[in-house]
């Protein structure tokens, strides 16, 4: 994988988690289906439970 398509992956995984924060801020959704939510995102992405971006 190169450096841009690492930026691409987690570029695109903040933006959607930038929109799941609203709804939970919103509170539309919940914290645990938050942690859900952001589990299958980041697997989507392939971004490591380990990363600091999560």
């Amino acid at each position: 994988m190169t450096k841009s398509e690492l930026f691409d992956r987690m570029y695109r995984y903040q933006r959607v988690m930038s929109w799941v924060r609203s709804l939970l801020s919103q509170s539309l959704i919940t914290k645990a289906e938050y942690a859900k939510i952001d589990t299958m995102i980041a697997q989507k992405y392939g971004i490591s439970s380990c990363s600091i971006f999560r």
